[in-house]
């Protein structure tokens, strides 16, 4: 399979970093996930009904296999992936584990090297529902590279009598089928789309399963009512897709389509798939995020003033909620993450029908000021100091109180903000080199440590 382009510098949040202050708190996020180490790989999940009232987990695969290392073997070249999958329970014990291998064959290295090819793969698991840790771990047994995957997820159960449906899979390919083969499910192909990411312009492919219908016997056209929408991350709908009046061929059905993309800005958004039982009134709303990307454009060459005011333009990390800024780390290409900040500034602009965006000029005077003022480490811009971070975030103090402290004579800063309240930042120069570091706010969200002096000394 030939490649065009290939987009391994996307980096997911990740899935299982600390929540709420609360140390090694797992974090349930249905996202793809992405290897640490020197072999790249990306994995992605998906949940069905099985059998006895177990759940069938579907976990993906993704390899380029221009990381891998080939040897000749009967006039081709091949390489060979050991895998590890590994699923731990809500109290850290260890439950199923699965081994398998995929061997890759090529016949021309260089065609490979020069176009890229995925190497997907999939394995199937009945589990109970519940919370699990799952650990996926890739080895390139010839080239010694490995990739560790790891993330919490909760597992659905679909044992009850409701109306439900399964978790959608985006497919990269997707075609009706006889034949049985390793992504054939139920008549279908479905190649997974395992980073989630679709270009503009270009179907979203999906399919999905729903099950439970109740079979109204001496009415022909017992039927349900499916429709799609795609909603932006502040919850806006900006694409519905028309409704379909669906005949029940039975208990359960399989669902594929293929949903346009053309005119959408790039972006994350939700998915949305809508049930409606017209026989039983049940009604089911579910959503699986998907990203777009747009074509990536030629960027022209820029002053170094221009490429100075770009970074404050792009350095959102100070003001963008955690969320916003990891789906902005997550995209792909710059053009993606261009079309991204637009819509973020767009969104913080107080006079929209105006051509001037008043927030976003004073985000770039705000980082300029805090780079030329606020000493930092060396390699370090001033923006990304604890005074800079909070000047960028909450602007110019409204009272500063500069002292030094008799026993150790070192400075404090004290910024106050009248902000809805009366808000301090404490700045400590703890090793006297004019580096200030918080160790004191009463502003919510930040540092919060009101005996700091008996400690910080």
């Amino acid at each position: 399979m030939r490649l065009k382009k290939w987009y391994f510098a996307m980096a997911f949040a990740c899935i299982w970093t600390t929540a709420h202050g609360q140390e090694d708190a797992p974090v349930y996020r249905d996202l793809p996930l992405r290897a640490t180490g020197d072999l790249r790989v990306f994995a992605e999940m998906a949940r069905f009904r099985g059998p006895q009232n177990l759940t069938r987990l579907e976990v993906y695969t993704l390899i380029d296999a221009r990381q891998l290392q080939f040897v000749p073997e009967d006039g081709k070249y091949v390489s060979q992936i050991d895998f590890v999958l590994s699923l731990q329970d809500s109290a850290g014990s260890p439950g199923m584990r699965e081994l398998w291998t995929r061997n890759v064959s090529v016949e021309n290295i260089r065609e490979l090297k020069q176009n890229g090819a995925l190497v997907r793969d999939v394995v199937a698991l009945d589990i109970a529902p519940g919370p699990y840790k799952i650990i996926l771990s890739a080895e390139d047994i010839y080239g010694d590279h490995t990739g560790t995957c790891e993330g919490y997820m909760r597992v659905r159960g679909f044992e009850g009598t409701e109306l439900v449906v399964s978790d959608v899979v985006f497919a990269s390919e997707l075609e009706k089928v006889e034949a049985d083969g390793r992504f054939v499910r139920n008549g279908w192909r479905v190649v997974p789309n395992t980073t989630r990411f679709f270009r503009v312009g270009k179907p979203i492919q999906i399919y999905f399963e729903i099950y439970n219908f109740k079979i109204i016997a001496d009415n022909p056209k017992d039927s349900f009512v499916l429709g799609y929408s795609l909603i932006d991350t502040t919850g806006m709908i900006v694409k519905s897709y028309p409704a379909k009046r669906l005949l029940k061929p039975g208990e359960s059905v399989v669902k594929t389509d293929a949903l346009e993309t053309e005119g959408l800005p790039g972006g994350a958004y939700a998915l949305q798939v809508e049930l409606f039982d017209r026989g039983t009134r049940e009604h089911v709303r579910y959503k699986r995020e998907v990203f777009l990307i747009s074509e990536e454009a030629e960027n022209p060459q820029l002053t170094e003033a221009e490429q100075e005011q770009l970074r404050h333009y792009q350095s959102i990390h100070h003001i963008a909620s955690e969320k916003n800024f990891s789906l902005y780390e997550s995209l792909p290409t710059q053009n993606a993450k261009m079309k991204f900040l637009q819509a973020f500034w767009k969104k913080l602009d107080p006079t929209p029908d105006t051509p001037l965006n008043e927030r976003l000029r004073e985000h770039l005077m705000r980082m300029k000021y805090s780079d030329d003022t606020f000493t930092a480490q060396p390699g370090h811009k001033g923006s990304n100091t604890d005074k800079g971070r909070v000047y960028v975030k909450y602007g110019p103090p409204n009272e500063r109180d500069y002292t030094t402290s008799a026993a150790v004579g070192k400075a404090i800063d004290t910024w106050i903000y009248e902000k809805s309240g009366r808000y301090i930042f404490v700045f400590f120069d703890r090793r006297g080199t004019g580096v200030y570091e918080l160790v004191h706010s009463t502003m919510s969200g930040e540092i919060y440590n009101p005996d700091w002096q008996s400690t910080a000394f």
